[in-house]
């Protein structure tokens, strides 16, 4: 996929006791970037203060990349002394991050950010997630989901994305094969509890109803949104504790689940530990359908072994969080060979 590139936009940057204007991707004097670096740090070490945004961090994507804007170098962790405030930096520009990929779910995805519940009241927090324009008509619809913790809709791994790029960490690639392929999108925002805009601090310890858990999320826009959206065939693909999330789906609508779910990817899910929980009935009917890409350093997509959920594959890469970007093409020829079937027994 096309990485995604900051849009064109200008920011203000101090130098020699003057406010300069300039494009935030235009490097600075090469020569005095060493200096710069050292005033930077030497204000970065006076304590961690909450910015308004990536540039007021001195920070960009370039190609994809967070790096300065000063040099163009890779994120840094340590910029403070204390780790408590590097651990703060780095939790304030994930935030940043995450409204950054929201904007890039809409503007370079083409999706539309959908608030639930439905039918808020003005006094009541709303969260969100993201669909396609074509839901209401397209035959083939794909989810997906991501894991737990702090990343929300559109990322797969904060990390990645901070220290890799956003190819690796996005959810953005899947988004855009799943739409070259003809597929309608949901994009699910499973983490998204309580009202986290700079707007609804009075708000912030209310759950947002139909979104108390990844699970009631989920089952929100699928009784919703996915019951009433045109596709007869669905595939989803889940990360992790997305796992977890696919089976309170088919337990919940198991009827619905069944007749239209036709593939299900998952990566690196430990689906032992959630299938104790669930009717037998419900594993099986997953069996059928799933097959889970685990961290492994094997050739990426070789068989390793059945479970009672599925087949398990190797993601080629032992780390957890990289699953979903080393399985990509083998998860979309899954779903390729899945939808053949369905073509050919429909011929």
């Amino acid at each position: 996929m096309s990485r995604a590139n900051q849009p064109a936009h200008k920011v203000v940057v101090r130098r020699n006791g003057r406010n300069e204007i300039r494009n935030a991707g235009q490097p600075l004097n090469r020569a005095k970037s060493a200096d710069q670096r050292k005033n930077h740090q030497r204000h970065e070490q006076r304590g961690h203060i909450d910015r308004n945004s990536l540039e007021e961090y001195g920070h960009y994507f370039k190609n994809g990349k967070l790096v300065s804007i000063e040099d163009d170098a890779p994120f840094e962790f340590d910029v403070y002394p204390s780790n408590e405030d590097n651990h703060r930096r780095y939790n304030a520009i994930g935030r940043l991050i995450t409204d950054y990929i929201y904007g890039l779910l809409e503007k370079q995805c083409g999706l539309i950010r959908i608030p639930i519940p439905i039918d808020a009241k003005r006094s009541e927090p709303t969260g969100f997630f993201f669909a396609s324009d074509n839901l209401g008509n397209a035959e083939y619809l794909m989810i997906i989901i991501h894991g737990t913790g702090a990343v929300r809709a559109g990322q797969w791994s904060r990390k990645l994305i901070m220290n890799e790029n956003l190819q690796a960490g996005s959810q953005i690639e899947y988004i855009q094969r799943a739409r070259a392929c003809g597929y309608s999108v949901i994009v699910t925002n499973t983490n998204l509890h309580t009202d986290e805009s700079s707007e609804s601090v009075l708000n912030a310890t209310k759950r947002i109803r139909g979104s108390g858990s990844p699970e009631e999320h989920a089952a929100y826009v699928w009784q919703f949104y996915v019951r009433q959206c045109a596709a007869r065939r669905i595939c989803i693909m889940a990360h992790s504790y997305g796992g977890a999330v696919v089976l309170e789906l088919a337990s919940k609508f198991t009827p619905d689940f069944d007749k239209r779910v036709f593939a299900i990817a998952l990566s690196d899910s430990p689906m032992r530990a959630y299938t104790k929980s669930f009717n037998k009935n419900v594993v099986a009917m997953l069996k059928k359908k799933a097959i889970n890409w685990g961290a492994s350093d094997r050739p990426v997509n070789q068989f390793l072994f059945d479970r009672d959920y599925g087949e398990v594959r190797s993601a080629g890469h032992l780390a957890h969080e990289w699953t979903s970007h080393t399985a990509f093409d083998a998860i979309f020829k899954f779903f390729e060979e899945e939808r053949a079937k369905l073509e050919r027994n429909r011929n």
